[in-house]
């Protein structure tokens, strides 16, 4: 974020709104556009075949230059591709080239989002179920990377019709994208679809139902690795609602002999939650850990300050997990839902950049609490909406301008997500000046179009912090097709 640290002096609010109601009309009607981002399309070769048969690659989502929103608004980028996950996809496109099969249409999925092309996945996945409506295997896959892209409605969604239309059906053996040490799978379609709709629960704070799932799971749980990777989420679930007495129960099978192919960072960190390794021990880095089992560790460190009330230390390790590179771990996600939940019930409001950054999560997760912590409290508060004429007068109106947009108290899960860029912040010892630009996606996954404008805020310093006085939104300008 560019900060101006500018000397205004002691500006009523009136006139700040004022002045920035007019710079916003100024900017309402110019043309401030960003530019057009060329459509992706895949180079698959077109398949072949009978009327009824798909005769083109599966459709992709026009990139945008992120693969997710995080909860509190910050755009997620994937690395660079390992080279020899590209040569895998290109094998997996010339399989689909080959014949768009239900297994082919699988892994030209998985395959492409090894590349950390989630949204892309996520669009093959959907244009394989176009063709294959009944396949709990396709609808495991898409759950999985709705998960990666912070859409967890969808993923709930996804997951619990897969599992009604796999009762009944015979064990089937999951095969590894990447083959562990041993060469051998250890999970099976069954355990997976339970394994992360326990997750998905988890992820949107239904514990009880995440309680259901692992425990379904682990009735899939057919190896060790299996039992020890269900068990550490179960147990962290039982953990996270209060239920201690359970969760010890739940480590009944866990102990340093199990045999193990590839979840050796969760039967440590569950060895850690049972104090047989010392929380000083686990929390040393290990020169041959994967990024993963990192997030894995510093995960699980943060809720052991958590469970013993050190919500400032917890806060601390989440937020530097939340801020890695690795933001699509199953970890890095879950100490995003933890640091959410730290904010909502105490904003950091100490900076202006802290402060909106706690009213992005408000709206990503439509929160009237958190939101009415962050705006001043009183009749002098002023809004206008980009979505409704005229200025919406004090505190109470502006609550219930935002309980119109659907915000309830405690917060919701959404698939929305909204974020600010381009924000330069003027400062003085009791008011800041922000301008900004504001953008609104839908649907991450899908193409788009993502609605956008400026924006300017007014915040007052107060004994506790930042608070927002005043807000102005504007849409950008419909531009004629003909036009762009």
């Amino acid at each position: 974020m560019q900060r101006k640290l500018g000397q205004i002096g002691g500006m009523s609010l009136l006139i700040a709104w004022i002045i920035v109601s007019v710079l916003m009309a100024a900017s309402g009607s110019a043309s401030v556009l960003r530019p057009e981002i060329a459509p992706f399309t895949a180079s698959i070769n077109p398949v072949v075949g009978r009327d009824d048969q798909i005769t083109a690659p599966p459709a992709v989502a026009p990139v945008k230059d992120y693969e997710a929103i995080s909860l509190f608004g910050r755009k997620l980028v994937s690395p660079a591709p390992d080279p020899a996950a590209l040569q895998q996809y290109e094998q997996a496109r010339r399989d689909f080239a080959a014949g768009p099969t239900e297994d082919n249409f699988i892994w030209l999925g998985r395959r492409t989002a090894y590349l950390g092309r989630y949204r892309e996945a996520i669009s093959i996945y959907s244009e394989g179920l176009k063709k294959f409506p009944a396949s709990y295997r396709l609808l495991r896959h898409r759950g999985h990377r709705y998960i990666s892209t912070r859409q967890f409605d969808r993923a709930v969604a996804d997951f619990e019709k897969a599992a009604a239309l796999v009762q009944g059906k015979p064990l089937e053996v999951e095969p590894d994208g990447t083959p562990n040490k041993a060469g051998k799978p250890v999970s099976n379609t069954q355990f997976n679809i339970y394994y992360h709709l326990g997750l998905a629960h988890f992820l949107t704070r239904s514990f009880t139902k995440a309680e259901a799932a692992y425990r379904e799971c682990l009735r899939w749980s057919k190896n060790d690795d299996s039992v020890v990777a269900v068990t550490d989420w179960l147990y962290m679930t039982l953990r996270r609602t209060g239920q201690t007495s359970a969760a010890a129960k739940a480590l009944a099978p866990i102990h340093r002999g199990l045999k193990l192919i590839e979840d050796g960072a969760y039967l440590d960190r569950l060895l850690m939650f049972m104090g047989e390794i010392s929380e000083d021990a686990y929390a040393k880095e290990r020169p041959e850990e994967t990024a993963p089992e990192k997030a894995i560790r510093s995960y699980g460190l943060g809720l052991t300050r958590l469970w013993r009330g050190d919500k400032a230390g917890a806060r601390e390790l989440f937020d530097v997990l939340v801020m890695s590179g690795n933001w699509a771990s199953f970890a890095t996600i879950a100490a995003e839902a933890e640091l959410a939940d730290l904010v909502r019930f105490d904003p950091d409001r100490r900076s202006v950049g802290s402060a909106l950054t706690a009213w992005s999560l408000s709206w990503n997760i439509y929160d009237l609490d958190l939101a009415g912590k962050l705006f001043v409290s009183g009749p002098q508060t002023t809004y206008f909406s980009s979505e409704k004429p005229g200025r919406i007068q004090g505190f109470e109106a502006l609550m219930e301008h935002h309980r119109g947009f659907g915000f309830v108290s405690n917060g919701k899960t959404a698939d929305n997500r909204l974020w600010l860029e381009d924000c330069t912040i003027q400062e003085d010892a009791a008011m800041a000046y922000v301008t900004a630009r504001w953008f609104f996606d839908r649907d991450v996954a899908g193409p788009g179009p993502v609605q956008k404008g400026p924006v300017t805020f007014v915040l007052m310093r107060g004994n506790d912090g930042w608070k927002i006085g005043h807000a102005h939104f504007a849409n950008d300008p419909v531009v004629p097709a003909a036009a762009k």
